[in-house]
């Protein structure tokens, strides 16, 4: 059950996240304030607002104790502050002046992390102030900055034991690293965690190895594993079973189902037993973690939640929204705002969660029998559409027909062409073309060269024993390595073992402009390469700024370039709503 216990309207610009201490409630937003309010009664703390940051504030974090507030900004900077008396206490400067979109502590407070727009985790000695060298150099060896991913990073958690750190960012995927040092070395990469990015992500506080009552397989006695909830522009809220020892590997548990929209944020209660999800479709969903059970709807957002969090006591949900306001539910008692109604909750379960105690087995399925496909290079135009739609990408179908892509144009298709030629701006939904057109082409290698052994062993039969003999003596070792290699498994490298992806913004946040964090109106293109509200760069450049205001690096020109397909994306929308 919830209800509405209060109405936060002080901040001048939309909320980007919202934690709880336990006696305070911390907001942050694109007003580029942080704002401190008393538990129960909701007023504001004499020393607040605090001011520090000269570009939006995006994340905010307290340390496990509450002493500390750690902010994080577009300017580059991370501020730690008192909590109590709301005094700058540190600055801590990115390396390379880049953004920072997410911060976190270690569940012991010893360590601080951040996750910047340029795809870079940096880590900090939350007491010396000094960036972290990996594990072997020393406390005095050189300070690494981890090149995690190709695009920003959107979301970073510790496991509740601070030995590991996951990090996921706009093109979709996630990344398990040492949460001591990082050491610049992935341990397990997840390519396809959210199709289009992941928003946020955060681990169970209670669940698997983070509890020590839970019981320890007798056949598995090192088996360390946690629950980590993730979130995306793709609509759904994941569960996975995120397995640390023996070996690194991530399960999907299920996927929840409810929003409408991109979900912004997750976040759950300090004992574990629910989940709640903030989203673009202006509303908040409580979960039963371990059922995957839909419980609550939390409505009454105007615009789009940004930000959810519980207090530690587990009486309050804060949500934050796009509207400027930061909304308190007491979810103690009084009747529900929206009670879940039969069949509305559309949970798709993968595996049996109802043991919260018990790990999860890899998922088994069967597929249903795909159809007998044409070979790709035979494909129609309106054939290459059909599959769009089979793929969820009906937005783009249009585009296709309009510029007469067939079976021989789809193979062609590169990450560039989509973006320049078609104008498909989310790198989600491009990653998810290329991916496909990938599964395609090996379908149809994999089905080729089966058919190809299929007629060689019935060759073989129809010949002589001598014969056949000589053959395989003369040709075989070759044709095996031949077969070997068009059959072999796929190797993807690159750093991190990451596969190339070219950086974009993610949804929705491709929808506000990053310095006012209002949605665009008349979006352009700056030399930067990112995207803001005509007016509001405008207005930077004729203030003689010259740098970036995503990475303060100098601009290259002061040309602006409309950015209509944007523009288009964003009225059709938000004409929809």
């Amino acid at each position: 059950m919830a209800t509405l216990e209060h109405t936060i309207a002080s901040h001048a610009s939309d909320v980007n996240w919202v934690t709880f201490s336990s006696t305070v409630l911390a907001s942050c937003s694109g007003d580029k304030t942080v704002r401190l309010w008393e538990m129960g009664t909701w007023a504001e703390l004499p020393c607040s607002p605090l001011l520090g940051h000269s570009y939006p504030v995006h994340c905010c974090c307290f340390s496990s104790f509450g002493t500390q507030l750690a902010t994080c900004s577009t300017d580059g900077t991370i501020n730690l502050w008192g909590s109590k008396s709301g005094q700058r206490l540190t600055t801590l400067a990115h390396p390379r002046n880049n953004g920072m979109r997410t911060v976190s502590f270690s569940p012991d407070s010893n360590v601080l992390v951040a996750g910047s727009v340029d795809g870079t985790l940096v880590l900090w000695d939350a007491y010396t102030k000094e960036m972290l060298s990996p594990q072997g150099l020393g406390p005095h060896g050189p300070a690494v900055v981890i090149e995690a991913h190709d695009t920003s990073i959107c979301a970073c958690a510790f496991t509740p034991d601070g030995n590991f750190l996951l990090s996921g960012s706009m093109e979709g995927n996630m990344k398990l690293w040492d949460g001591r040092y990082g050491n610049n070395k992935c341990l397990y990469y997840l390519a396809e965690g959210h199709d289009l990015g992941v928003t946020c992500c955060v681990f169970s506080p209670t669940f698997g190895s983070a509890n020590p009552d839970n019981p320890i397989p007798e056949t598995q006695p090192r088996m360390q594993y946690f629950m980590l909830a993730s979130c995306g522009a793709d609509m759904l809220v994941k569960l996975w079973d995120v397995h640390v020892s023996p070996g690194y590997e991530m399960r999907l548990r299920v996927n929840l189902q409810g929003h409408s929209a991109t979900v912004n944020a997750c976040a759950f209660t300090p004992d574990g037993k629910r989940l709640a999800s903030g989203s673009v479709d202006r509303a908040a969903i409580v979960w039963n973690p371990l059922t995957g059970e839909k419980l609550y709807m939390l409505t009454g957002h105007p615009r789009c939640v940004t930000t959810v969090a519980f207090s530690l006591d587990g009486m309050y949900l804060a949500t934050g929204c796009m509207d400027r306001t930061v909304r308190i539910w007491r979810l103690a008692d009084g009747p529900a705002v929206i009670p879940v109604q039969d069949g509305a909750s559309k949970t798709e379960k993968l595996v049996d969660v109802q043991d919260a105690a018990a790990p999860i087995t890899a998922q088994e399925t069967t597929e249903p029998p795909q159809p007998k496909r044409k070979p790709l290079s035979d494909w129609s135009v309106e054939e290459v559409c059909d599959w769009l739609r089979e793929k969820g990408l009906e937005q783009n179908i249009e585009t296709f027909r309009e510029n007469e892509i067939d079976g021989n144009e789809l193979k062609q298709l590169t990450n560039e062409t989509l973006s320049k030629d078609l104008g498909i701006a989310a790198l989600g939904q491009r990653n998810k073309i290329l991916r496909g057109i990938k599964s395609l082409q090996e379908s149809e290698t994999s089905s080729t060269s089966g058919q190809a052994q299929a007629n060689l062993v019935a060759l073989a039969s129809a010949l002589p024993p001598q014969l056949m003999q000589n053959l395989v003596s003369t040709f075989a070792p070759s044709l095996m390595a031949n077969m070997a290699q068009s059959t072999g498994p796929t190797v993807t490298t690159s750093k991190g073992a990451t596969p190339q992806a070219a950086s974009d913004d993610k949804i929705p946040d491709e929808y506000l402009c990053p310095i006012t964090r209002e949605i665009m109106v008349d979006p352009v293109i700056a030399s930067d390469g990112y995207t803001y509200e005509r007016k509001s760069i405008e207005s930077w450049l004729q203030k003689g700024k010259m740098t970036s205001p995503m990475t303060n690096a100098l601009l290259p020109n002061m040309n602006l370039t409309p950015n209509r397909m944007l523009k288009m994306l964003i009225q059709r929308h938000f004409g929809g709503q």
